[in-house]
Parts: C-alpha cells; structure tokens; sequence
C-alpha cells in the first residue's frame, strides 16, 4: 500500500512546473493531487482501518476474560459453560457428561456466569 502511495507522489512531483509559461497551472494540478491522495488515505484509515483495530482490540479482550463458569457460544454455534480454560484452548460442557475441546479463537460470544439455566449441570461436577 506505501509502495502504491510513493508512485502516486512521485507522479505528483514529476508533474511540477515546465519551462513554459502554464507552469503554474500545472504546479496547481500536481499540489491537487497530492491533497486527493492524502485526504483518500485518511477517509480510508477513520472508516476502514481504524474501526477494524477497535473491533480487533474488543475480541481480543473478550477472548482473554473468558473463564471457568462462562456460557459461550462458538462460531460453530455450540454453545456450552466453560469448565477449564487453557491458553489456547476452553473445554466446554455441552450436555451433562458431555466436554468439547475447542480452540480458544473458536468462541463466538460470551455471557458472563448468571444465567445458566438453560444449560442443565452434571451431577457429578456443579
């Protein structure tokens, strides 16, 4: 993308001023389109980019504060309570006696300890 920005300068730059008498026109054009590509890139970062770090930031948070006792629900749409949490990877209780291993960026959502009810506990391990 920088590459992509330096040739369009210095396309800008090699348009300057002839040795005739419309260099000054020409000079308005090329100051022109720099002032395009410069207010391009930062319409591209305040609507594009900088959202897509912000949303990457959150994930990333949520991801990090899942813990034992959490409801989530993974891309896959499973859901399930989170009964250990390792750093790449959650098992999820699913059904009593049932537990899922899945990868830790697999969780879609999460829903703090609460409201568990619709999930039925083992017997075994509360």
């Amino acid at each position: 993308m920088l590459s992509y920005l330096s040739l369009i300068i210095g396309q800008a730059y090699a348009m300057g001023p002839s040795q005739s008498g419309e260099g000054a026109q020409q000079q308005g054009g090329a100051g022109m389109t720099l002032i395009m590509v410069v207010g391009f890139f930062l319409i591209l970062y305040f609507f594009l980019l900088r959202p897509q770090k912000k949303q990457q930031a959150e994930r990333q948070k949520m991801l990090d504060s899942v813990q034992k006792g959490d409801r989530i629900q993974t891309v896959g749409g499973l859901l399930g309570v989170v009964t250990a949490v390792d750093q790449k990877e959650v098992t999820l209780r699913v059904a009593p006696e049932v537990r899922v291993k899945i990868a830790r960026s697999a969780v879609a959502g999460v829903q703090k300890t609460g409201d568990l009810t619709t999930i039925p506990k083992d017997a075994n391990n509360p």
